[in-house]
């Protein structure tokens, strides 16, 4: 496990209260911030990073989470994070008792502009229990696992090109280039060329455009336009970012984009 661990009190024996099937806190880190390993009584969904990045390591895996989606935790289940500075997160835990949950192994949520709403909804404790009982069945009736065949991102274990790494996931749009990254990252291009080549077994370019790739399949899931998808993973036009698309895919954006549509109504 890479993660680097300080101590952190875990939530109490119990982060929901019965008769609630589900609440939701959030964790500011204006440092970086780590969890040495733990486990909940509840299932956990860690979800909706912003300003930085937040890393899991769980069940032999060190997972990134990205903005728009959450990981799955099952309850009892040891796992350590660690956020970057200036991250902003969120976690929901969900009662076991309250509901048979049939999610058993840890694995990406998506996590659309709704279901972010209704799972902050779930902080307030002054809702009227029919009104909380309704918005938990919302929830619950939203929560879906991403595809399995979206597997893990590969991080390198460098430290320069693990910062690299982490800024990119957070904010697959990026457009500085290698040169630009070394810099930041206190390296040569040809230092981190290979670190990172080594850490991931693929180049710098191969690695960015498959973050890219995968941020807009989720935001295209979620329904967003083609063209806003392209600018937000990096690319100044709807026509280069859809001959990337299809030939690191196989589909167009526009099918992804209808596929998504039909599963949101159906």
């Amino acid at each position: 496990m890479s993660i680097a661990c300080e101590s952190r009190p875990a939530p109490g024996p119990r982060a929901v209260a019965y008769p609630y099937s589900m609440t939701t806190g959030a964790h500011r880190c204006p440092v970086r911030r780590s969890w040495r390993p733990h486990s909940h009584p509840e299932h956990e969904l860690l979800w909706g990073p912003t300003g930085g990045s937040l890393q899991v390591a769980v069940d032999g895996i060190d997972w990134i989470v990205p903005p728009d989606t959450g990981l799955w935790v099952p309850a009892g289940l040891v796992h350590a994070a660690s956020a970057a500075p200036g991250t902003t997160f969120y976690c929901t835990y969900f009662r076991p008792e309250a509901r048979a949950c049939p999610w058993t192994r840890p694995g990406l949520f998506g996590v659309s502009p709704l279901l972010r709403e209704v799972l902050l909804h779930m902080h307030r404790e002054d809702m009227p229990d029919e009104a909380r009982a309704r918005a938990e069945q919302v929830a619950f009736d939203m929560l879906a696992p991403l595809d399995e065949r979206i597997d893990v991102v590969p991080l390198p274990a460098d430290p320069r090109a693990r910062l690299v790494a982490e800024a990119l996931l957070a904010n697959p749009g990026d457009r500085r280039n290698l040169a630009e990254w070394a810099e930041t990252a206190g390296a040569s291009v040809r230092t981190l060329t290979r670190v990172f080549s080594q850490g991931t077994g693929m180049t710098f370019a191969q690695w960015r455009t498959d973050v890219r790739m995968r941020a807009a399949v989720r935001y295209l899931e979620a329904g967003v336009p083609v063209s806003v998808v392209g600018r937000r993973v990096g690319y100044d036009t709807a026509s280069a970012f859809v001959a990337v698309f299809r030939r690191a895919t196989g589909r167009t954006p526009g099918t992804v984009l209808a596929e998504g549509r039909i599963r949101s109504t159906a």
